[in-house]
């Protein structure tokens, strides 16, 4: 089915407001615990790698808890593939309940794993298959959540309501970063090292069990009753293959360098300050709340923006923004002991990104028709989360350690967010008129 041929024919109705709060919740409340659990990961590296990966040389105990950290990204692409067919097949909502329970379970599992000191080798390889466990089930919780989240908004509102499935994930991330600069203040760099980082992994049980208990009480999607009523026979991912090469490729791309970007500015920015900047790691933690709260505030904003003017326009704004503004922007960064100074500076960074990420996940949603709307996004988003997302820190830690420069993050986050703005402009067709339930 050719992009053009399913010309928005929607009527111009939706859920109430209670309800849409309701679908709203249940369709980011996944990825509020998905991308917590990868945040308390990250703030909680350099703990991580004293635990698990024992070395005479820090920065390599460091890569190593990195190496790891990306396993759960090389995963994800299983669980888009997985969860892709079963949210095409089964319903949005019954994968949500999967994946969130799978999620959970892993993140508890964490917070209670024997160290390397306590049984060997095993620590490590344990780690690592929780991190696998983690991988796919993130994998499979994103396509289905955007699409539940689309599907149930209103045609000229859907970028807007979209955008709050990257709102729950910036949350994850800031309760990841509120729960670190607690435990940071709290307790000396001794006892963090040696315990206090678990509680935050332990913490993942209870947002698992609120989501399964939001999400057992909301209906599935009726586009996805109606698309399932009429492509029952079909096998999802044998047609994205046969059918939406293209558009998988333009999700691919549109998503990488955003995947690298979103990884050093929001979770990467606590190790940065201080294993490269020398500064306290509070420091670190207190600047990453100030940037996931103005990321939070300006992706609703960007999504608005993208239903009045449409997306394109907005996403060249916000990759273009990054691939000029983020190394002058990083300098001042590195180059500043001013706090006002550097709180500004990641407050300009997530205001730009934002322009582009509000707009770019209802835009990949919609480059294909319902039936097969899950898999379709799912399988080349995941891709290329296994490629660059997974790689972001570890590339990054790799690169200054051999160059000595800490500027080679936004030489980095520039060269693959050249990718994405090639992409926007030259791959990308205007989606906003796009029906969402053909």
């Amino acid at each position: 089915m050719d992009l053009n041929t399913h010309v928005i024919q929607e009527k111009q109705t939706g859920p109430t407001t209670q309800k849409s709060n309701k679908f709203i919740v249940a369709g980011i409340v996944g990825n509020i615990l998905e991308w917590f659990d990868y945040g308390i990961y990250g703030y909680f590296a350099v703990a991580i790698s004293a635990n698990f990966f024992p070395a005479n040389d820090p920065m390599v105990s460091l890569i190593l808890s990195f190496m790891v950290f990306g396993l759960g990204f090389v995963a994800r692409p299983i669980g888009g593939i997985l969860f892709g067919h079963f949210g095409d097949k089964i319903g949005r909502k019954n994968t949500l309940s999967i994946t969130v329970i799978l999620m959970g379970g892993s993140t508890f599992i964490m917070g209670i794993l024997p160290t390397y000191a306590q049984i060997g080798l095993a620590a490590p390889i344990i780690l690592a298959v929780v991190r696998l466990l983690q991988g796919i089930s993130a994998g499979g919780e994103w396509g289905s959540a955007v699409s539940f989240l689309g599907e149930y908004a209103k045609p000229n509102r859907r970028a807007f309501i979209v955008s709050f499935s990257q709102v729950g994930s910036a949350a994850g991330l800031l309760l990841g970063s509120l729960t670190g600069l607690l435990i940071s203040s709290i307790v000396s760099a001794e006892a963090l090292n040696a315990w206090a980082w678990r509680p935050a992994f332990l913490l993942g049980i209870v947002i698992a069990a609120f989501g399964i208990y939001v999400r057992r009480n909301v209906e599935e999607t009726p586009v996805f009753q109606e698309a399932k009523d009429k492509h029952n026979q079909e096998q999802p991912l044998l047609s994205i293959f046969k059918e939406h090469k293209l558009r998988m490729l333009t999700v691919f791309l549109l998503i990488s360098g955003a995947l690298v970007t979103y990884w050093l500015i929001l979770s990467f920015m606590p190790t940065y300050i201080s294993s490269f900047l020398k500064l306290p790691l509070s420091s670190g933690f207190s600047l990453t709340a100030i940037t996931l709260i103005v990321y939070m505030i300006a992706l609703p904003i960007a999504g608005l923006l993208a239903d009045i003017f449409g997306r394109k326009p907005i996403m060249l704004i916000g990759s273009g923004g990054i691939v000029v503004f983020s190394y002058p922007l990083f300098n001042v960064l590195a180059n500043t002991t001013s706090y006002a100074s550097m709180a500004t500076v990641v407050s300009l960074l997530a205001i730009i990104f934002a322009l582009f990420q509000g707009p770019n996940t209802v835009a990949m949603s919609e480059l294909f028709p319902a039936n097969v709307r899950v898999s379709g996004f799912s399988v080349p988003y995941q891709l290329a989360s296994a490629v660059f997302a997974g790689t972001a820190m570890m590339a990054a830690t790799w690169l200054i350690d051999k160059t000595g420069n800490v500027m080679m993050v936004p030489i980095y986050m520039c060269a693959t967010m050249v990718i994405t703005l090639c992409a926007t402009i030259f791959l990308y067709k205007e989606t906003r008129h796009v029906s969402y339930d053909k």
